[in-house]
């Protein structure tokens, strides 16, 4: 059932030998590595490759974003110039009203139907 004969080469022959304790094995000279340069080719293509995924991530989230074009764009213009607290109380007063302008045409909508 098993084969019990020796084999022709002793097992030992294939397993690496331990280097002495306290002793760091070096590489040979022609495998030593090489000094560490910066590929800026590769550098640049991947700089490249953020910047225009940022401008084409902005340009569908501004195609996507559930506003109209005109209320993005105060939106972001707001944001830009950093309102002041006074400011936030007059930009709430124009969405109630905006709000309630759109409420008004779905009634009349919803009316004449």
């Amino acid at each position: 059932m098993f084969d019990t004969s020796t084999p022709s080469e002793p097992l030992t022959s294939s397993i690496p030998k331990v280097p002495r304790p306290g002793s760091i094995p070096q590489p040979p000279p022609e495998e030593a590595p090489v000094d560490m340069v910066p590929d800026w080719n590769a550098i640049g293509l991947f700089a490249t490759g953020i910047a225009v995924g940022a401008v084409l991530g902005a340009s569908v989230a501004l195609l996507l974003a559930p506003g109209s074009g005109a209320e993005t764009r105060h939106r972001i213009a707001n944001k830009v110039r950093r309102r002041d607290d006074d400011d936030i109380w007059e930009q709430l007063a124009e969405e109630l009203d905006r709000a309630a302008a759109e409420n008004e045409v779905e009634a009349k909508v919803t009316e004449e139907s």
